[in-house]
């Protein structure tokens, strides 16, 4: 087994994503769109937003990963190539901090107006192995040199593939305790 640090990012995001995907799949849309409270947002939001951040990701490594000499450029996103949001008839196409949820209000991000889960699964799931396939491209040397993140911070790639895991597994968390207070089991490791 390869234990250099970024393969261990690419299985941790392979893992991390294929719980993702379990967890919600196994929602009946009714339960994926509830809102527990207005603070807490529906688990079919956090499958929402971690996919455009994950494409997010994608496209901010692409550069990198294509040995490109402007690490301020950024790759498509399959968002926006795709028309997602205009195919989901969505009122606003980019939300948030770059598209990705991030900074909407709880009345924002509960009116935002998703699909039904069946329709939503599958963005992710592109979105996601995208993400893998990038991860994929850095190797050692690539994990540890300097690139631009997706604010324009410039840190070490290896840094934003770990932050980017982390933060989908915070969401991940976030669904296992909305589906206890649903009243189903939480866990999605059992």
């Amino acid at each position: 087994m390869n234990t250099s640090a970024s393969a261990i990012a690419l299985r941790r995001l392979t893992r991390a994503n294929a719980l993702f995907i379990e967890i919600v799949t196994g929602l009946y849309d009714d339960q994926a769109s509830k809102w527990p409270v207005i603070t807490a947002p529906s688990p079919k939001w956090h499958l929402w937003h971690i996919s455009r951040w994950s494409d997010i990701v994608q496209s901010t490594l692409l550069p990198v990963a294509n040995g490109e000499s402007d690490l301020s450029n950024k790759g498509a996103q399959l968002w926006e190539a795709l028309g997602i949001a205009d195919e989901w008839g969505l009122a606003i196409s980019m939300p948030g901090k770059l598209g990705g949820g991030t900074g909407l209000t709880n009345a924002e991000a509960s009116t935002l107006g998703l699909p039904d889960l069946t329709r939503v699964v599958g963005y992710p799931r592109s979105s996601f192995e995208l993400c893998e396939m990038r991860f994929a491209q850095i190797d050692e040397g690539l994990f540890e040199s300097d690139f631009y993140d997706w604010d324009g911070v410039r840190m070490q790639v290896g840094d934003a593939m770990f932050g980017h895991i982390s933060h989908i597994n915070r969401h991940l968390g976030m669904i296992e305790a909305i589906k206890g207070v649903l009243g189903l089991n939480g866990s999605v490791t059992d």
